[in-house]
């Protein structure tokens, strides 16, 4: 059942499509991204059998001419990235997938410096060897 909000926002989106400065190719690559991606694993597809694959379905360049191999493959590379990059600004806790199980927990408050435990007598010792080995593999005699 379709409402009238449906039928606005769907003329709203149309607007916006066709005033995006992205290509009809990436639009249609980011859409598909996983699946497209899945075809990668499978086997490399040639970019010339791609570029005219895509003119077949329509897909045009902004110009209305057939896509270059070349136009596929870097607009495919743009796609990865930004698809990469949105993934992983996402937090966690914002994920469809994640579960909460309560509200967000608090880290306890890092206790002080002057609270945590002296080097025992034998870092010196340590260090020292440390600083021995590391100057006679570098060559330095002291």
């Amino acid at each position: 059942m379709r409402t009238e909000a449906d039928s606005e926002l769907e003329a709203i989106a149309g607007i916006a499509r066709s005033a995006s400065r992205r290509s009809p190719l990436y639009r249609w690559l980011h859409a598909r991204h996983d699946a497209f991606a899945a075809l990668f694993r499978e086997d490399r597809p040639g970019w010339q059998a791609l570029a005219g694959g895509f003119a077949g379905l329509g897909l045009l360049s902004p110009e209305g001419r057939p896509l270059t191999p070349e136009a596929v493959r870097h607009t495919w590379w743009r796609v990865r990235r930004d698809v990469a990059a949105s993934r992983r600004e996402v937090p966690p806790a914002c994920r469809r997938d994640a579960v909460r199980t309560g509200p967000p927990s608090v880290a306890a408050p890092e206790s002080p410096v002057t609270d945590r435990a002296a080097p025992g007598p034998d870092a010196d010792d340590v260090l020292a060897r440390f600083r021995s080995k590391v100057n006679e593999r570098s060559g330095r005699r002291t």
